[in-house]
């Protein structure tokens, strides 16, 4: 019993080692708290346009991160209806306060019905219906 409590006592401290000093290696979509991101969908004048000559979406998702420290692992993923990913974006180090605008200006349809799934290192994921 007690080398099973020492087991457990080291696997523990190699944990909080890790959350306190490699964030970045924690895996993405999982953690205490949501990740810590605004979103806005832009549906600009530019993108109108686009849309209208294309006849492609025209609108860009802009994702901010909103915390005073940098998010690690950043990843975002445009699903559709059947929870399929449609278009992925990983961003390895956004800044505190960083943005990231995703969309037509990457090639990315957005269309009805659509979700955005915001995942990091050291968080659990976010869900949107776009």
């Amino acid at each position: 019993m007690k080398i099973l409590t020492s087991f457990i006592g080291f696997i523990l401290a190699i944990v909080v080692a890790i959350i306190i000093f490699a964030p970045e290696r924690l895996p993405v979509g999982y953690g205490f708290e949501p990740v810590p991101v605004e979103l806005v969908v832009e549906n600009t004048l530019t993108g109108q346009l686009v849309e209208s000559m294309t006849g492609k979406s025209g609108k860009n998702v802009v994702v901010t991160n909103t915390s005073d420290a940098p998010l690690n692992n950043l990843t975002v993923s445009l699903l559709d209806s059947s929870n399929n990913i449609k278009h992925q974006h990983i961003e390895p180090k956004m800044p505190a306060s960083g943005k990231v605008t995703l969309g037509w200006v990457n090639n990315w349809t957005i269309d009805t019905g659509d979700q955005l799934e915001v995942k990091a290192s050291g968080f659990y994921k976010v869900l949107w219906a776009l």
